[in-house]
This record gives structure tokens, C-alpha cells and sequence, in this order.
């Protein structure tokens, strides 16, 4: 490799880590890398880089899939295909917790950052404005997100490979664990109700069904209608080890419309006490809006049902 070859590598690594502004040591292990080797990255001092460790390093860092393409072709890898969406899935599982706070700039990698969390053992907690998204049915993501899709020509199927594997993430942990599901009324109402297009209205609608057959189906999934929106959609994940809980917060706001963004940051994930607290502190507060007429399981799923039926 030549003098050239190698600078300009290291100084690719070094631009996109130094933007990042993530301390290295969070950064590896985000990555599941040692320090070292990201180091020696950075060094230019590896001249056979394995291409598996680049796309971890990639997806730790958020990279859009055009941007880890130009990282490929720097360090003569081939480009991105659909056999690569399994290490995107595999970087997620071997994801550490940390307490950085990791900006996520791509749907993809907020989804990913949820995923690697989803996949520790524990209760867990959700706050949103509509069911969680794994319960999307397939195509609702290709679909919603069509801008975004067109964008690089592997996203479509990455995405819906990223939520297949975590809806089936998601029943796992019902079999094993608690997962309690906070819904604004006024929020789901409006997603499902308050909708022109008919063909995102006919995908909302069968989301809700999702919901309510998982609900039907486990015990372990406990959800309560709320009387306010927090304006804070968020996860938090209680390990079963008592250790290294894990918070994302989704920075999605409840005008939402698919497809529009008008920045880049989807979102962001890190297991920070403070940060922890806080939001802890904010959950508090949601419970106090329970509404009280859908205390029962029963009467949570006969107002789910209306809004599929309506």
C-alpha cells in the first residue's frame, strides 16, 4: 500500500471519528472493537482492513449507507449488497452500552441502537405516540419512508430486515419478560383517524391490529392509555442483571409526516445516569396520566379495536 493510499484512509477514519465527537473508548465499544484498532486505524498502521470491522465501525458511527459506500471504496472494499444486512444486525448485538450519549442521524441506525437494547434481557418500557414500530406490518416501513428509500438501493430491504428481527426480538422478551407500553390517546387517535392517504391509513390501521393481537396474546405486554402526550418518545430497558440500563430517545415530533424530515438526527441512545433520571422522572409523571377507564386489559383492547373498525 502506498504512502498516499494509507493517508488517505487514515484520514477518512479520523474526519468521520473526529465529527462524531465520540470519545474512542465509546466509540469501540459501541462498535465492538478494541481501542487499539480503531487507534491503528486512525494511525494508518493496518493495510489488510477486515471489511466486517469496517461496517461496524460504520454503523457505531450512524453513516448513511452512501457515505459507508465511499468509506468501502476507500479502502478498496466492495460496495454494500443484501448480503451485508446480517453484520448490520449482528454490529447491533454486539453493541455495549455506554454512557456517551450516541447521536443517531439515520432511521436505520436509531432502529439498530433499539434493536441492541431490545436484545438484553429485562423489563422494559416504552412511551410513544403510536404502537411501537416492530409491530409495523411488512412494507409499512418501504412504504412511509419511500424518500428515504430512494436514497441508496439497499435501504428498503434493510430496513424491513431490521424490523423483522426485531418484532421477533419482541415476542421473545414477552415470553420471558414485562414490556409496558405508554400511549397518548389523542396522539393514536390522530394517527390512525386523522390520515388522507388511504394507503398509509389502511398500513396504521393494521399497525394498531398488531398491537392489539400481541396484547391478546400475552399478559406480559401491559399497555395504558394516557391522557397526555409527553412530547418525549422514549425506551428504557431494565437489565435482568440490574446493570448497564439503556435508554434511546426518539427525537420524532407528533406532526410528524413521513418521509419529511427537516434535519438529520433521528434520535439518540446511551445508558448516561443523569440522562437515566431524567427520564425516569418524566415516566413518573406519565403514569400519574393513566386514564383510569382503561385500567383493564379488556377495555385498553376494546378501544384499539374501535379504532381499527372505524
Amino acid at each position: 500500500m502506498s504512502g498516499t493510499h494509507r493517508h488517505t484512509r487514515a484520514s477518512f477514519i479520523c474526519d468521520v471519528i473526529t465529527s462524531s465527537r465520540i470519545p474512542r473508548n465509546q466509540l469501540a465499544a459501541a462498535a465492538g472493537l478494541t481501542n487499539t484498532y480503531i487507534r491503528d486505524l486512525e494511525l494508518g498502521n493496518i493495510a489488510n482492513v477486515d471489511r466486517g470491522k469496517l461496517l461496524r465501525l460504520a454503523v457505531a458511527l450512524n453513516m448513511n449507507l452512501n457515505h459507508i459506500d465511499e468509506m468501502l471504496r476507500i479502502f478498496d472494499r466492495a460496495s454494500l449488497s443484501p448480503a451485508d444486512i446480517d453484520l448490520f444486525i449482528e454490529s447491533a448485538r454486539k453493541r455495549k452500552v455506554t454512557t456517551a450519549l450516541f447521536p443517531l442521524r439515520d432511521f436505520y441506525a436509531y432502529e439498530l441502537a433499539v434493536y441492541a437494547m431490545e436484545s438484553v434481557p429485562g423489563k422494559q418500557t416504552l412511551v410513544n405516540d403510536r404502537p411501537t414500530v416492530c409491530l409495523r406490518e411488512p412494507g409499512h416501513r418501504t412504504f412511509s419512508d419511500s424518500c428515504l428509500v430512494k436514497a441508496h438501493p439497499l435501504y428498503a430491504k434493510l430496513l424491513e430486515t431490521i424490523g423483522d428481527v426485531r418484532r421477533r426480538q419482541f415476542e421473545s422478551n414477552l415470553k420471558t419478560d414485562t414490556i409496558t407500553h405508554y400511549l397518548c390517546r389523542e396522539c393514536i387517535e390522530g394517527y390512525v383517524l386523522d390520515n388522507k392517504d388511504v394507503q398509509e391509513a389502511r398500513w396504521r390501521k393494521k399497525h394498531v391490529a398488531n398491537l392489539l393481537a400481541f396484547h391478546r396474546r400475552y399478559d406480559s405486554l401491559k399497555v395504558h392509555i394516557t391522557d397526555v402526550c409527553s412530547y418525549m418518545l422514549f425506551s428504557i430497558k431494565h437489565p435482568t442483571n440490574g446493570s448497564g440500563t439503556q435508554f434511546n430517545f426518539c427525537a420524532k415530533p407528533g406532526h410528524y409526516i413521513p418521509g419529511e424530515r427537516p434535519g438529520r438526527l433521528a434520535g439518540f441512545s446511551t445508558s448516561n445516569p443523569v440522562m437515566l433520571k431524567t427520564f425516569e422522572d418524566e415516566l413518573e409523571s406519565i403514569k400519574g396520566w393513566v386514564l383510569p377507564e382503561y385500567e383493564s386489559r379488556q377495555a385498553v383492547e376494546t378501544f384499539l379495536e374501535g379504532l381499527i373498525t372505524s
